[in-house]
Order: C-alpha cells, then structure tokens, then sequence
C-alpha cells in the first residue's frame, strides 16, 4: 500500500483517540484542545532537534500556516462551542460533512478530478457515518439551539478550509516546518479561551502527554504530510475511519453496545476507503503504464 495512504489511517485513528483521552482525563474540552496543540507542538520540537533540523523552524511562517494554525484552531474550538447547544449527533453530522465539501471544493480549486467512482466512494463513506450515528438528526432548531447550529457550520467551514488549504506547501518546503507553527499558533488561539493557566496537575499530567502526542502531534503532522501527497478526495474519504476507530474504542474500552446498523456503517466506510484507495493507486500507475 501507498506510504501516504498508510500515514492518513494512522492520523484518523490518531485523531480519534482524543475521544477516549476526553472521558478517561475529565479535562475540560479547551483545556484538552490547548494541551493537544501545544504539547503537539513540543513534541514536534523535539523530533526537529534529534533529527537535526532546526534549521527549518528558522524560516518564518507565511500568511498560508497562519491561516491554517487558526483553522485548527477554529474547527476545534466551533465544534466545543456546538455541542454546547445542540446534540452531539447534530454537531458531529455537521462536522463530518467536511471531507465531503473539501473534495468537492478541491475539484473545482485545484481541478482535482472527482469521477464519478470517487464520488461514489465518499458518498458512500458518509452514508457509513451517518449509520453509525444511527439516522439520528434532529432537523427542528430552537432558537436556543440556532447558535450551536451556526458554530456547527463554522466547524464544517473552517475544517474543510484546514483540509484545502494544506493540500499545498505554499513557500514551505518542509512539512516538520509546517506543522510545528500551525500547532503553536493553533495553541495560541485558544490560550484565551481558557478558564485558568494551563498548568496539568500531578493526576492528569499523563493524560495531557497522551493528548499532544496521539491527537496532537502524530495526527496533524501525519495529516499535513498525507494531505501534501494524496487528492482530497483520497484523503476525506479515508478521514471517516476516525469515526470507526471511535466506535470501536467504545465497544472496546467502554463495554458499549453495536447494533446490526452501526456494524454495517463500518463495514460500509472500510469498504469504501479500500477501494477509493485501489482507485488511487490504479490510476497513480496509468501514466507510467503509457508507452512514451
């Protein structure tokens, strides 16, 4: 299999790790997000300095990582601040539309061909999600329940444009150099938004270096790096494994019940990143297979 098909399932599992650090830690979810960015970002550090390479964190960061450190930040902190007034199903749901906007996006941004086959197989990876979500959607808003939905959409937005808009390097060559600075400036955003300095406690100190590494740093650098080699519809179609890992963590973990459906939604999205990753590679092989 592809190296950069293999980096992108690790980053969704990676990322679908911070559901369970959530529940096992009790930190509370801005706190968890800043640890996740920050301790990220130490670690990154970390890995420059025994690689030798902190020459590439002396290049300043351009107006492209800003951008796309604030996103990160932004689709976290939305989809917090969304599940505080509407179900957790709703927000989800909302958020989970991104990889299917951003490849769609993708095909008219970067003329990135999304056929019909590949279309099939992100149609098919969401309708998988929304089996493991059970249908569940609640279409009638109150109006105490309209700001969720609107910081719901911002999530979508704002994730579909951090998927976008790291599908290029910009002026950056180097993907350590990239993720370092949009997970410290993703940290930086939500440093305001906390209740108290970020100092974890002797009880939670492991559960914060858990946060950083899994979720943090393996799962955005991994992404930046996947997202730099793989079409966008290569890579959202593969983003839906997170919420299988998810899933299965808690049967796993939490004794939680699957029903026939929810079985079926994984088999559904397994499926449906499979071949979207057999497409992939078959049509990365067609150009050299052309006679000169």
């Amino acid at each position: 299999m592809n190296l950069y098909l293999i980096l992108a399932l690790v980053s969704a599992i990676s990322m679908a790790s911070s559901g369970v650090i959530a529940r096992l830690s009790g930190l509370g979810a801005a706190e968890l997000t800043f640890y996740r960015l920050f301790v990220g970002a130490v670690c990154l550090l970390l890995l420059v300095l025994a690689l030798g390479k902190t020459a590439q964190l002396r290049q300043k960061p351009d107006r492209r990582i800003w951008l796309n450190g604030v996103l990160l930040a932004s689709f976290m902190l939305c989809f917090l601040n969304a599940i505080s007034y509407i179900s957790l199903a709703n927000a989800i749901m909302l958020v989970y539309l991104a990889p299917a906007l951003a490849a769609i996006a993708a095909h008219f941004l970067f003329d990135e061909r999304l056929d019909l086959s590949s279309g099939v197989c992100i149609g098919l990876s969401f309708f998988g999600f929304a089996m493991l979500q059970q249908f569940k959607l609640d279409l009638v808003l109150t109006d105490a329940q309209w700001p969720g939905f609107v910081y719901g959409l911002l999530s979508l937005v704002t994730y579909s444009g951090f998927l976008l808009a790291n599908r290029h390097s910009g002026n950056s060559d180097s993907p350590l150099q990239r993720a370092f600075y949009q997970l410290l400036i993703g940290a930086l955003c939500v440093l305001p938004f906390l209740p108290a300095a970020p100092l974890p406690t002797a009880d939670n100190v492991i559960w914060v270096l858990l946060a950083g590494f899994f979720p943090g740093f393996l799962a955005i650098y991994l992404a930046i790096v996947a997202l730099e080699h793989l079409p966008t519809r290569v890579f959202g179609t593969l983003a839906y494994i997170e919420p299988v890992a998810v899933i299965l963590a808690g049967w796993w973990l939490f004794a939680e019940m699957l029903n026939l459906l929810q079985l079926g939604g994984v088999a559904l999205i397994l499926l449906a990143g499979f071949a979207q990753s057999v497409l992939h590679q078959q049509q990365n092989h067609l150009p050299s297979a052309q006679p000169d």
